[in-house]
């Protein structure tokens, strides 16, 4: 088991994840409080991607040889509670599972609450070369509330959402962040399950990473309704990039 380097980014400080530490097998991180909003007006489900694979991501890594690096290929999300701004998750924690390559873990309340639970399954890759991340600027209002569209940079282009993969969305990889794309995925779902009538909230996430998505690429989401029901909607969201698929996303609300 390796001890691990904290390569901070772009994403974290846009979403207040930080206090990624390590004890044993066990990696933990933190979120600032702050309200999120999806497209149904609700605490969006999709912010919390960037907490997730963070969290994850180093439980996977924690297992490979030191050095080593991962990134994600798949990522889940599977609301326990419903999510509420009055009590929002605030810690992550997470271990890797059956010996490696995927990590389970919990996203907990304030009152350490299991909010959801999530798991990743990685990949092993190249090092993150020595100085590569950023952490920025920016200082997000804890209080306002704040659109994920907007947070993230999702634009509505006739039937399909946008995005362009600017700096301040990339992984230490210099990468679109694996949380970021899931975040994006699960914003687009809402918006078209919003569309269709549904009040229906999400209550799980589930995103394959399929090819990387470069700095300066363009990812366009289109959102296919799988089954629109009373009590449970299902919604496929496919993000291509140059025609070719980035990553698939599987979006249940029920």
């Amino acid at each position: 088991m390796q001890e691990l380097t904290i390569v901070t980014s772009e994403p974290d400080a846009l979403f207040g994840v930080g206090g990624i530490h390590q004890v044993g097998p066990t990696v933990s991180a933190t979120m600032e409080p702050r309200p999120i909003l999806g497209a149904d007006g609700r605490a969006a489900v999709g912010a919390l991607g960037v907490l997730a694979d963070n969290t994850l991501g180093y439980a996977v890594m924690a297992a490979l040889p030191q050095g080593a690096w991962s990134i994600s290929t798949e990522i889940w999300i599977d609301v326990i509670e419903p999510l509420d701004v009055r009590r929002p998750v605030v810690r992550g924690t997470a271990e890797v599972h059956h010996g490696g390559g995927l990590s389970q873990g919990a996203l907990l309340d304030a009152e350490g609450r299991v909010v959801a639970e999530c798991r990743q399954r990685g990949r092993e890759v190249e090092p993150v070369a020595p100085g590569s991340g950023a952490r920025s600027s920016i200082q997000p209002a804890a209080e306002e509330p704040v659109d994920l569209g907007e947070l993230v940079g999702v634009r509505r282009v006739a039937d399909r959402h946008v995005l362009e993969v600017e700096p301040i969305l990339l992984n230490p990889r210099d990468m679109l962040h694996g949380g970021i794309s899931l975040a994006a995925s699960e914003f687009a779902a809402t918006a078209s399950r919003v569309e269709a009538g549904s009040t229906l909230a999400t209550s799980s996430v589930h995103i394959v990473h399929t090819r990387g998505v470069p700095r300066d690429a363009t990812i366009t989401f289109e959102s296919i309704t799988r089954h629109s029901g009373r009590t449970l909607w299902v919604t496929e969201v496919v993000g291509r990039v140059d025609g070719k698929v980035a990553t698939v996303t599987t979006v249940t609300a029920g």
